[in-house]
């Protein structure tokens, strides 16, 4: 399949040394671009974005954030400078639909690409699905008002609270978008609220999204 990538980096010959590796794999055109909003410039929407920042000056969220509301449709990977899941959940709150690890190598990047190429749109790590599970499991356990929804709901409910895109959710869970909105519908009702901002602030409140450090112990 033939791709058309953007890679936007804090260092044009990082981003330049990332395309030239990733050329073999996309088939299509490799434009490298600049973290900085105000410096992006690009002849053609991309279809892939990877975003190579970092966390300590804030570039790698920003271009994340960026690049979702410019290209909506794009698969965003963004290249983490952190082994800690909790801040690739942050870039993925932020619209990546997934990330690399500072540990990882070359070798994942090109696997990530194929997958892409494929028409996979589930990218997220296991080590996500797994912090995630973690939350599901708190929330099961915690018989307060939250105690109304279902098990699919309270699902719902955590992967919200976590900022995760609606269209991760579905995937993540195997359902339907109409079926992730009726779910939404039926834990605004439940909870007799209005809107899901409060919904988040009573998972956060019941903690059924438990404390960063707390669910990476």
């Amino acid at each position: 399949m033939v791709l058309r990538v953007a890679v936007l980096a804090n260092r044009r010959v990082l981003g330049e040394s990332v395309a030239a590796a990733i050329r073999d794999d996309v088939e299509g055109a490799v434009t490298v671009g600049s973290t900085d909003p105000k410096r992006i410039k690009l002849s053609r929407r991309p279809e892939v974005v990877l975003v190579i920042g970092s966390r300590s000056d804030g570039s790698t969220a920003a271009a994340v954030a960026m690049a979702r509301r410019r290209w909506r449709e794009a698969v965003i990977i963004a290249l983490a400078d952190s082994d800690r899941v909790e801040d690739g959940m942050e870039l993925v709150r932020l619209g990546a639909d997934t990330w690399l690890s500072r540990s990882d190598d070359l070798a994942e990047l090109h696997r990530l690409i194929g997958r892409v190429a494929g028409g996979e749109r589930q990218l997220l790590p296991a080590g996500a699905v797994a912090f995630m599970t973690s939350s599901f499991q708190t929330a099961a356990v915690t018989p307060r008002r939250s105690s109304l929804l279902s098990s699919r709901e309270t699902q719902v409910l955590v992967c919200l609270a976590r900022g995760l895109p609606r269209h991760e959710i579905a995937a993540m869970l195997g359902i339907a978008l109409p079926t992730l909105r009726t779910h939404v519908q039926n834990i605004l009702r439940k909870l007799d609220l209005h809107s899901v901002p409060e919904a988040i602030e009573v998972a956060r409140h019941e903690a059924l999204v438990p404390e960063l450090d707390e669910a990476a112990e």
